[in-house]
């Protein structure tokens, strides 16, 4: 049989349209023609026919070609070439297998969760090129509204129309599951560190690629206004899996290659997976529930919000209680689980993967209240299940148990139920238009002209003040959400209290979690009574006094400055997505939606690698562990004093668009 690649091939070119052009192929083959080599290297003589469908692959696309074709002749070229090099190889191969029996053959092919691997990554880079391919191509052909297409869906009736809005909410947080796998690697990353042989400054590196793709995430959000969430998301996952293939890959090479290619493999994989898991996972699906629920925006991107918030929980349940060694098989089966799960998800979710028709965006009123109600129960109960085992085995009050982790899987897959539950009639539920709804949607009446024309586009939108008032608002609150969490083992430490840490972490989880559900609801059915922008300046205060509480060192200011952190953390990454929607319209959404995320990386550099780190250093005076109030006073000291700009920064924000939206004043 033929490698994934050029199965794909055969099938492109029994395609037409955009899939069907021969420039595309070819880089698609030559792009697969370096793993030909491989798999010739590690298979029998039989493994000839990869190599030999990529010289029949390369001949019959030189008739395809248009005469002059600049495309054609470099692909080609590089495809001859490299499809020559594996043709070649093949002989050599044959030779040394003759030579020394059938013994290479049976080693080679006597690890499956190697050549398992090879495959999910050779898929997963082929669909990046193919979704890179269709970005570029959409960027001539698609124009700013080319999501249209991949937004329509069929429906014929209330019973099918019910079935594609609760298909899309459940297909979205099964991406939100696969998001929050990027955010478990704490769990796991002393074994990565181990198995690499790398030390703790170059695992620090590795932690710190993950966040900085988000200085990209504005190229997601083109992807998004320009192919939609069904492109977007195939991409996403396939960088996902992608990712984590490259992580996987030096802890199997091991030792026949240098440190530093261990290195930079592990912090490419890291960049990858946490770009996708950001940029093109859960901001896409976030921005397309947001457009098609314009009525109940902030509860069901509330809902993402906190299903990512668990899945985190979920992961690291799943590593520490199934995968972990030595009662588990390991950190190489865990990545090998998470590429595979991973990819899976995504594909079953681009499904019913879209943005929905206007026609049939309709509140969440009714009997629907019945899902809503439970798919948040479920939630609740996943979280607290994470909460309550991490803390337990933190305390040492429970062991590696693999039932745990079943047990959490279970409780993530209860929302599917609601699939199993009658169709409600068709009624009047008291639906707007969707202008009005708008307004009624938590942005006050300046919002009623939010969806009346399309918005406007990312330039005219940076050039204005609310932009960058927004963008400092997440820069701090963002900075000081992760400045707390990521370091809660070395600040109760420094307060010599070590052992409260696992509860520390479980607090900051639970709040977060539950505070997205909350809020999102509360911003919605009560707009008339605090809009969105009066929640941010909520979200500033309470993240101004989280840090001035964290900054005392004492053990009950610490944990209430959690408890505080975690619900503005929560509260804010649910009405930001709405809030942006509102201010901009849907024109370049996904544009202005990424470069506010673009704060992310900027907050996570300045603040967690060069605030905490010095203070820290300087308190410490060479020492490798520093103990004390001076360890991390200073650092929060100067994050309380930080959100005290954010707060004035809030209040202007809510000024200045009390009466009238940017898109409006544009």
């Amino acid at each position: 049989p033929l490698p994934p690649p050029f199965m794909i091939y055969r099938m492109l070119r029994a395609r037409r349209g955009l899939l069907a052009m021969a420039p595309l192929r070819i880089w698609i083959l030559a792009l697969a023609a370096p793993f030909v080599q491989a798999w010739v290297a590690a298979g029998d003589a039989t493994s000839a026919a990869p190599a030999s469908a990529a010289a029949a692959a390369g001949l019959g696309l030189a008739a395809e070609c248009p005469e002059g074709s600049g495309g054609c002749d470099a692909g080609l070229g590089l495809l001859q070439l490299t499809a020559s090099k594996a043709w070649s190889d093949r002989s050599e191969v044959h030779r040394r297998h003759v030579a020394a029996g059938s013994a290479n053959a049976i080693n080679a092919s006597a690890n499956p969760v190697l050549k398992g691997v090879g495959v999910v990554g050779v898929v997963a880079v082929v669909l990046g090129v193919l979704g890179l391919g269709a970005l570029l191509s959409g960027a001539v052909v698609g124009g700013p509204s080319a999501a249209a297409p991949a937004a329509q869906v069929l429906v014929a009736g209330p019973e099918d129309d019910v079935q594609a809005r609760w298909a899309l909410i459940l297909a979205a947080s099964g991406v939100q599951i696969v998001s929050g796998s990027v955010y478990a690697m704490g769990a796991w990353g002393v074994d990565l560190r181990n198995l690499l042989k790398v030390s703790m400054g170059d695992m620090s590196t590795i932690v710190a690629a993950t966040f900085l793709g988000s200085l990209f995430a504005m190229l997601g959000g083109l992807s998004f206004d320009r192919l939609g969430p069904r492109a977007t998301v195939a991409l996403g996952g396939a960088l996902n899996t992608a990712g984590y293939t490259l992580i996987l890959t030096p802890i199997l090479l091991g030792e026949s290659v240098s440190p530093t290619v261990r290195l930079v493999l592990a912090a490419l994989g890291a960049m990858c997976a946490g770009y996708s898991s950001v940029s093109l996972l859960d901001n896409v699906v976030c921005m397309a529930c947001s457009l098609s629920f314009p009525r109940d925006r902030a509860a069901v991107v509330g809902y993402l919000k906190a299903v990512l918030a668990t899945a985190a929980g979920l992961w690291a349940l799943l590593y520490i209680h199934v995968f972990q060694a030595p009662h588990g098989p390991g950190l190489v089966a865990y990545l090998t689980f998470t590429a595979l799960a991973s990819f899976a998800i995504c594909l079953l979710a681009l499904i019913p993967m879209q943005v929905l028709p206007e026609g049939h965006r309709k509140p969440i009123r009714g009997r629907e209240l019945i899902r809503l109600g439970m798919v948040l129960a479920a939630t609740v109960a996943l979280s607290l299940f994470d909460v309550g085992v991490s803390f337990g085995y933190s305390m040492g009050l429970l062991s590696e148990t693999p039932a745990l982790g079943y047990i959490g899987v279970a409780l993530a897959a209860l929302p599917l139920l609601v699939l199993l539950l009658p169709h409600p009639p068709e009624e009047d539920n008291g639906a707007k238009p969707e202008v009005e709804a708008v307004a009624q949607a938590g942005t006050g009446q300046a919002g009623a002209a939010a969806l009346a024309s399309d918005g406007i586009t990312f330039g005219q939108a940076v050039v204005g003040v609310d932009f960058w008032l927004l963008w400092f608002i997440q820069f701090v609150v963002f900075g000081s959400g992760v400045a707390t969490n990521q370091n809660l083992a070395m600040i109760f430490e420094s307060a010599g209290a070590k052992s409260a840490a696992g509860l520390g972490v479980a607090l900051f989880a639970l709040t977060s979690s539950v505070s997205r559900m909350v809020v999102g609801i509360l911003s919605d059915r009560y707009a008339h009574v605090v809009s969105r922008f009066q929640w941010i300046q909520v979200v500033a205060v309470m993240s101004m006094a989280s840090q001035a509480l964290v900054s005392t060192m004492a053990l009950g200011g610490i944990m209430l400055g959690i408890l505080v952190a975690g619900l503005s953390f929560g509260t804010f990454f649910t009405v930001v997505v709405p809030v942006i929607n509102e201010m901009y319209g849907r024109k370049q959404f996904g544009v202005i939606m990424g470069s506010q995320l673009a704060c992310q990386a900027f907050a996570s550099i300045s603040i967690c690698k060069v605030l905490l780190p010095r203070v820290y250093s300087h308190a410490a005076a060479g020492a490798s562990v520093c103990e004390g109030t001076a360890c991390f006073r200073t650092s929060f000291l100067a994050l309380a004093a930080f959100n005290a700009l954010g707060v004035a920064a809030a209040l202007q924000l809510e000024r200045r668009n009390r009466c009238s939206m940017p898109m409006d004043r544009a």
